[in-house]
C-alpha cells in the first residue's frame, strides 16, 4: 500500500468511530457479538499458522475486545478451508488464513472462488524464497548451480513445496528466467522440503529464508541467494541477491509469498472496514513486528483495493507460470486473465467495483 493510500484508509477507518457514520458507530457496537473463528487452512506449526496465532490476539482489542479462536483445516492447498468458510454466513465471524491468496489454486482446478468477487483479502506480510545446499555440497555457489542444471537439464533434483505452492512457483520462474530445467522434487511445505534436503534426498533446495534461517547460522546450509535485488541482511547473515545471477529477474524481485487473511466479500462493508483497521494496527504494531524479525520475515500490509489488486496479481503470475510448465488444469485465457506483462493495463478488469 503506498503512503498515500495508507493515510487515505486510516482516515476512513477513523471515520468509523467518529461520528461522521452513525450507522457504522452502531454497527460496531452490535459487532462482534460471539466470537470469531479464524480457519488456518495449514497445519499447526507452520508459517502461516505462527502468523495467525500471532496477529489474531493483537487484534482483538482493537476489535471491541472479541475474541478470536484459531482453528486449523488443512488440506487441498488451502482449498478445504475455504470452501468451508465460504460456506458460512457472510457475517464476519467466519476468516481464513491461507498462504499467497491462494494464488495457483483456481489454475489447478481445485477452486472456482475468485479474488476480487468471491473473498475480500487481507495481506499480512512477506516472505522470501532463498537457494541453499549442504554444507559440502559439490555445487560452489549459484553461477556453479545454473551451469551445472544447464549442462545436465532434468537432471539435478530441487525441493519445493507443493505443485503451485509459493516455493514452486519460485523454482518455476527462475527456470524460466535462467533457461535451467531442474527435476523440482515437491513436499508438503517448504519446512518438509527443507527436511529433505538436510537427508540428502535432493541436491538443492528452494524455500523460505526464514525457513532456512536457523539451518544457516547453524551451518547446517549454504545459502546461495536469496530472491532480492540487492544483499539481504538478517540475524547476521549476508544472503546474495539471485539478479545477480539470473539478471531477468530484476524488476521481478522479491519473490516470494507471505500470509493472507480472507473473508467472504458479500459480508458488510463497515464489519470489513473495522476489520481492516485492526489488521493495519495489528501489522504495525511493535509486538508484531519483534515477532516478524525474529523469523527473518517481513511485515506488509495490504487491505482493500490494494489488496484486491495484489491478490490479482499472484494469481496471474501463478496461473501463467503453472501454464508454462504444464502443471496447470486450466490456462489464463480460461481463466479470463493476462499475460504477466499485460497485467498493469488489464487491471482492473470491465465490472470491477472495490468492496471497501
Amino acid at each position: 500500500m503506498s503512503d498515500w493510500n495508507r493515510r487515505d484508509f486510516l482516515r476512513g477507518t477513523g471515520l468509523i468511530l467518529g461520528s461522521a457514520a452513525l450507522p457504522l458507530e452502531l454497527l460496531a457496537a452490535s459487532w462482534p457479538a460471539r466470537p470469531i473463528t479464524a480457519f488456518g487452512a495449514t497445519p499447526v506449526g507452520g508459517g502461516v499458522d505462527k502468523v495467525a496465532r500471532s496477529l489474531t490476539p493483537l487484534m482483538e482489542p482493537r476489535l471491541n475486545n472479541a475474541t478470536i479462536n484459531n482453528v486449523n483445516k488443512p488440506g487441498a492447498t488451502g482449498t478445504v478451508a475455504g470452501a468451508y468458510v465460504l460456506a458460512q454466513p457472510a457475517d464476519g465471524y467466519s476468516w481464513l488464513f491461507t498462504g499467497s491468496f491462494m494464488r495457483g489454486t483456481r489454475a489447478m482446478g481445485l477452486t472456482s472462488a475468485m479474488p476480487y468477487t468471491d473473498w475480500q483479502y487481507f495481506g499480512a506480510d512477506t516472505s522470501i524464497a532463498s537457494v541453499a545446499v549442504l554444507p559440502d555440497s559439490p555445487i560452489k555457489d549459484m553461477e556453479d548451480l545454473i551451469r551445472k542444471a544447464k549442462d545436465n537439464p532434468g537432471k539435478l533434483r530441487m525441493a519445493t513445496d507443493g505443485l503451485g505452492g509459493t516455493w514452486y512457483l519460485a523454482a518455476s520462474l527462475m527456470m524460466q528466467m535462467s533457461g535451467t530445467n531442474f527435476r523440482l522434487v515437491p513436499y508438503n511445505d517448504g519446512g518438509a522440503a527443507q527436511t529433505g534436503a538436510l537427508k540428502g534426498e535432493v541436491d538443492v533446495t528452494l524455500n523460505g529464508v526464514h525457513e532456512q534461517l536457523e539451518f544457516l547460522i547453524a551451518g547446517r546450509f549454504r545459502n546461495l541467494c536469496a530472491f532480492t535485488d540487492k544483499t539481504l541482511e538478517t540475524r547476521g547473515q549476508k544472503l546474495k541477491p539471485v539478479t545477480d545471477f539470473v539478471p531477468r529477474l530484476k524488476g521481478k524481485t522479491p519473490v516470494g509469498g507471505g500470509v493472507s487473511m480472507s473473508i467472504r466479500r458479500d459480508t458488510d462493508p463497515g464489519i470489513l472496514r473495522q476489520i481492516a483497521g485492526a489488521w493495519v494496527a495489528g501489522i504495525n504494531s511493535k509486538e508484531f513486528r519483534e515477532i516478524e524479525s525474529k523469523k527473518s520475515r517481513f511485515p506488509d500490509p495490504v487491505v482493500g483495493a490494494d489488496a484486491d489488486k495484489r491478490a490479482t496479481l499472484w494469481e496471474v503470475t501463478a496461473a501463467n507460470l503453472l501454464h508454462t510448465v504444464g502443471k496447470s488444469k486450466k490456462s489464463p485465457k480460461d481463466l479470463g486473465l493476462p499475460s504477466i506483462e499485460e497485467f498493469d493495463n488489464w487491471w482492473p478488469p470491465k465490472g470491477y467495483k472495490p468492496r471497501i
